[in-house]
């Protein structure tokens, strides 16, 4: 008669456990996937983009950390949702980091446009110094290295571009420049774009030469005097 009773509890004590094993792997499950949720993008493409070195399609999930590397004649843009998105021109590698509240990483060779909303903070950094936007205000930069130094232009709020200890404020409307450009005759689009314009159509616009344009910012861009630890700032120019 008492086997009966201890037979019983052993069964539903077996039962209890595998219920609350079952519970927290549910629960685990759950939080490990609202995580990713929160710490992924989804990357559009045009051309030829590599993500960690392995071909990259749209619509592919990108992680916080990753390298993304843009072909000649190719762009991509990483849309973060909430934090806002990245846009990489042709010959661009940039290790993306982000996080609740910023967004940002290292950009070592090509151009970047990061549009964020009020509230995220942006933090670009290149061999030159930090491009950065505190996230009081919707901010768009523009940080290019295509020529050997750091440009940085600014549209819808100020930023700062450190260097070498030193802090210089880029006003909106205007782009400041870092360190020393390499090549003499290197052309490229220093000037940051408005929400909306997509990495194919800044891409179209490179290969189209966009006229005299560009032609000028070239110009402008030659006649820069920088030394590796200088900061120089200018107007913006459209």
């Amino acid at each position: 008669m008492s086997r009966k009773p201890t037979t019983l509890r052993k069964m539903l004590a077996v039962v209890l456990m595998v219920a609350v094993g079952s519970f927290y792997s549910l629960m685990t499950t759950t939080a490990l996937a609202q995580t990713v949720s929160k710490a992924s993008g989804e990357l559009s493409i045009n051309g030829s983009v590599t993500i960690n070195g392995t071909s990259a399609i749209s619509g592919a999930t990108v992680f916080s950390d990753s390298k993304i590397k843009t072909e000649r004649n190719s762009g991509a843009t990483v849309n973060l949702g909430k934090l806002g998105r990245v846009q990489l021109g042709p010959e661009s590698e940039m290790t993306l980091r982000f996080s609740d509240g910023m967004i940002g990483g290292n950009l070592s060779s090509g151009r970047a446009v990061v549009n964020a909303p009020a509230g995220v903070a942006v933090s670009v950094a290149t061999a030159d110094g930090v491009a950065t936007a505190d996230g009081k205000q919707a901010s768009a930069l523009t940080i290019d290295v295509t020529c050997g130094n750091t440009r940085v232009a600014a549209v819808r709020s100020d930023a700062k571009l450190t260097s070498g200890g030193k802090v210089e404020t880029v006003a909106a409307g205007s782009e400041a420049a870092a360190g020393q450009a390499a090549a003499p005759r290197c052309a490229r689009l220093s000037t940051a774009r408005e929400p909306g314009l997509s990495s194919g159509a800044i891409a179209a616009l490179i290969i189209a030469g966009v006229g005299g344009a560009v032609a000028g910012i070239v110009a402008a861009s030659q006649s820069d005097n920088v030394t590796p630890s200088s900061i120089v700032v200018s107007g913006f120019r459209p």
